[in-house]
């Protein structure tokens, strides 16, 4: 009799506890920390995407307006081509930023704008000289050597992949825009078309 006793209380304990946890006043589990609360980047690693973004940003904005100041197909079509891989280029920076709780700059700054606007005033073939020269000239060693660094030593392999990516399309953008400024046909191809 006291055994069986003995073995209903402790039903009914057991019983009683596991009700315990599926009351609503239990607390919740803690919750598992995000991917993003656990990206972080070195300071050096920060200041290169800073650094890149506001290279893209520059570059989207001066290839902009070779739709409406270029008289040159070709400069126009590469011109696309610029602003397009850069876009990308901004993204994947974006993306690197976003998981890392990390805020880039909404706009480029104040001496960046003023080379901006110092393509606004040019048209034709004069636009098109200054803007394939832009191109070539984007890769100061500062640069080249923030990428370099990236490659070798950046903190993620996002970082790295982003140096790689940015490195490979500042090569091509380059070898492009000296074959266009080589290129007598554009000049041509602008008086030609200004002649209609």
């Amino acid at each position: 009799m006291t055994v069986s006793y003995l073995r209903l209380c402790l039903s009914a304990g057991l019983l009683a506890g596991l009700a315990a946890c599926n009351a609503p006043d239990a607390p919740p589990a803690p919750a598992l920390p995000s991917v993003a609360s656990t990206y972080k980047l070195t300071t050096a690693d920060a200041a290169f995407i800073q650094q890149i973004d506001e290279m893209d940003q520059t570059q989207i904005a001066i290839a902009t307006l070779a739709a409406t100041h270029s008289n040159s197909d070709v400069v126009k079509a590469f011109a696309s081509t610029v602003q397009g891989d850069h876009t990308t280029n901004q993204k994947a920076v974006a993306k690197i930023a976003s998981d890392a709780n990390l805020t880039v700059a909404a706009k480029i700054d104040a001496a960046d704008q003023d080379h901006v606007d110092s393509f606004s005033h040019l048209y034709g073939a004069a636009f098109d000289r200054m803007f394939l020269r832009d191109i070539v000239s984007i890769r100061t060693p500062d640069l080249s050597k923030a990428i370099a660094t990236a490659q070798a030593s950046g903190g993620t392999p996002d970082i790295k992949t982003l140096a790689t990516d940015t490195d490979k399309m500042l090569t091509d953008h380059t070898s492009r825009a000296r074959d266009l400024m080589g290129d007598r046909s554009i000049g041509h191809h602008a008086k030609h078309k200004r002649s209609h």
